[in-house]
């Protein structure tokens, strides 16, 4: 997704330990984890529960087709699959 590498990173933290301060750094970090794991979970559940709603959609839509299908099966007229013997009259 993000192509940080190494020096990036350095770089990154660096501009934070000038911007924030050593003293204020540690909790900035913290603050920062816990924001990145809130969002990861929230991330998680989220392709979760559209997964979970899509297979559901799919089963159910697969039930009623098969359904329909056994509708269909009961109200069709049953039909002989035999072929004509067209060879057996003779002119």
């Amino acid at each position: 997704m993000f192509d940080i590498g190494f020096w990036e990173l350095i770089l990154i933290a660096v501009v934070a330990l000038l911007v924030v301060g050593p003293e204020r750094l540690p909790g900035l970090v913290k603050d920062v984890l816990r924001w990145s794991r809130a969002i990861q979970r929230f991330i998680i559940t989220t392709k979760r529960d559209i997964e979970r709603e899509l297979d559901f959609d799919l089963n159910k839509d697969l039930d009623s087709r098969l359904d329909d299908m056994d509708e269909l099966m009961k109200i069709a007229p049953d039909q002989d699959n035999k072929p004509a013997d067209s060879g057996s009259k003779q002119a």
